[in-house]
């Protein structure tokens, strides 16, 4: 019996590019600290609906996490890069991208780094919070906001 493919198995591949973290709980301000990364690092507010998180930071380039219902208003992480100015101002976003989009660009430059953050998604899996979909991607009028 083969072992099954996972998405997150597909790290670094052009297959992972489409697949999303769907959220299973909307983070809130009761819930937020469940969504830390390291245990200590908690998302912030974005405005009055989204949050962010910083997922990996360098000299030239910059991903953040983004919790939002932003695939036909269905709550996802999703990634945007940003651009930080004076170590910590924010002068910059891009549109967001699906979750393996994010991690591959970011397993380009760091692959242990990647590994990380699946494994951040990965606990976020198991205490019940979100799931990889792979198929969210592919379905007709998929719109991201």
């Amino acid at each position: 019996m083969k072992p099954k493919i996972t998405p997150e198995m597909k790290l670094g591949m052009r297959e992972f590019e489409n697949t999303m973290f769907m959220l299973k709980a909307i983070p809130c301000k009761e819930n937020i600290n469940r969504f830390a990364l390291q245990g200590n690092l908690n998302p912030e507010r974005l405005d009055n609906i989204a949050w962010f998180l910083p997922a990996y930071l360098s000299a030239d380039f910059n991903l953040f996490f983004i919790f939002a219902p932003n695939v036909n208003n269905r709550w996802t992480i999703s990634c945007s890069q940003v651009h930080i100015e004076n170590d910590n101002q924010i002068t910059a976003m891009s549109e967001t991208v699906p979750t393996g989009l994010g991690l591959n660009a970011v397993n380009e430059l760091s692959p242990s780094s990647a590994i990380e953050l699946v494994a951040y998604l990965k606990t976020l899996e198991v205490n019940g919070l979100g799931y990889f979909d792979e198929e969210v991607g592919k379905e007709e009028n998929v719109r991201f906001q």
